[in-house]
């Protein structure tokens, strides 16, 4: 009886011994997972720059909707239906239809890169990061230029006003200005982060503890609100650059951004 049990038990050492682990990988299985990957990143890369274009695109002919595409281009003459298009592209951002102008800029650049990648882009994980970077890019556009602008009108009604108040000494300094409306746009920044949070946290993924903070790049990044508050003042010393040429541009790259996020990477579940 006793032999029979020490037999059992040495039989089972070596079934445990012999059995192998599902769950450790195989240098073929990595190398196919990482060129599932590779393949993923590309397609999901290229998935981004189509949808970024075509919402950008479709968001300057809704700010243009008045004036039909269709008159841009003319036969037999590229020179002049390139200047066309350009002209067609630039959009005065001053005041608020100009607010609404660049929100509709961001978003649509950040929306279209966003189906554009995750159409390509099957991992769950993946595509809930692209949601949040679509929604921080579009914060970090419309809650610091509203703080700025909000700013700049008020320094505006000051300076047209007959008492002299210390928004007036302000508002005639250009220094002090430019000053003033960047402050805004720092405090319009946290307040866009602390937006961002907290729809990932209540909304999005409740288990996720991280966190966006403000980083002294973040101030780099975000360029494409000081350009247009540099550009918005008719008072600004750089009111006479074309500044402004450089935003569809930006909001490109912001927009691209958004559908590469987190591409390629595979999902935790």
């Amino acid at each position: 009886m006793e032999k029979l049990k020490n037999n059992s038990i040495e039989n089972l050492k070596h079934s445990t011994q012999k059995t192998p682990n599902v769950s450790e990988k195989t240098p073929d299985s990595t190398q196919k997972e990482k060129r599932e990957e590779e393949k993923i990143k590309k397609a999901s890369s290229l998935g981004s720059l189509i949808g970024v274009g075509i919402g950008f695109a479709a968001s300057v002919a809704l700010a243009r909707k008045n004036q039909p595409i269709k008159d841009i281009f003319i036969k037999n003459n590229a020179r002049q239906s390139f200047k066309n298009l350009l002209n067609y592209t630039k959009l005065d951002y001053e005041g608020l239809r100009g607010y609404i102008y660049m929100l509709l800029q961001a978003s649509g650049a950040a929306i279209g890169s966003l189906v554009g990648g995750s159409l390509f882009d099957n991992h769950k994980e993946n595509r809930e990061e692209k949601v949040k970077e679509a929604i921080f890019v579009i914060n970090n556009v419309a809650i610091p230029t509203a703080f700025a602008k909000t700013v700049e009108h008020i320094l505006l009604v000051s300076k047209n006003s007959s008492e002299r108040t210390i928004l007036k000494k302000i508002a005639n300094n250009k220094i002090l200005k430019n000053i003033a409306v960047l402050l805004g746009l720092a405090g319009g920044m946290a307040a866009s982060i602390s937006v961002t949070n907290t729809i990932n946290s209540k909304i999005l993924d409740p288990e996720d503890p991280s966190k966006k903070t403000i980083k002294p790049k973040d101030f780099l990044v975000h360029v494409d609100d000081i350009i247009p508050i540099l550009i918005s003042s008719k008072d600004s010393m750089l009111a006479g650059l074309p500044l402004d040429r450089a935003l569809p541009l930006i909001y490109y790259i912001l927009g691209t951004e958004v559908g590469e996020c987190a591409q390629g990477k595979p999902s935790h579940e």
